[in-house]
């Protein structure tokens, strides 16, 4: 579900933002270039806030909550990763259960052994093991992200 909000979030948000951004210029050109003044100001000016800056604001949210989702998959696989290898991971294994190339991985990884104090290992054969002695599993299902159900109530306190 979180791959699919992600996907759609971005997607959206991209197309959004983009054309919200572009009606927006031409909105704020076309007022510049005509110095329309009076009810054809105000015309414009209600054009610019709905279907300039309203899709703007939204796109962007929706690109932010979007990357939130993907972020927190990751988090998700790393935990559930972990769990199943006992605290010990390589950089290929946690590369190849959460999908991602391993420069990326290996960013996250050592994101997360900084957090957690991880330690390495080295096998004879030379890869290298991050070992999260410290994570108890009460971490496993912690979100770091505020989950889009507090974003809507949040919005519906405000409105």
């Amino acid at each position: 579900m979180n791959w699919i909000l992600s996907l759609v979030g971005k997607a959206l948000g991209i197309a959004l933002l983009f054309s919200g951004g572009t009606v927006s210029t031409a909105i704020l050109l076309g007022i510049a270039a005509s110095h329309a003044t009076g009810g054809i100001l105000a015309l414009l000016s209600m054009l610019l806030v709905f279907f300039g800056l309203a899709p703007a604001l939204i796109g962007a949210g929706l690109l932010f909550l979007g990357v939130s989702a993907k972020r927190r998959l990751i988090r998700e696989r790393f935990f559930q990763t972990l769990h199943i290898k006992q605290g010990r991971l390589s950089l290929l294994d946690f590369s190849a259960a959460a999908r991602l190339e391993p420069a990326i991985a290996r960013r996250h990884l050592d994101g997360w052994a900084k957090e957690f104090d991880a330690t390495f290992e080295v096998s004879d054969e030379g890869e290298i093991y991050y070992v999260f002695g410290g994570v108890s599993p009460s971490f496993y299902n912690r979100d770091p992200l505020p989950s889009l159900n507090y974003w809507v109530r949040r919005l519906e306190e405000i409105f």
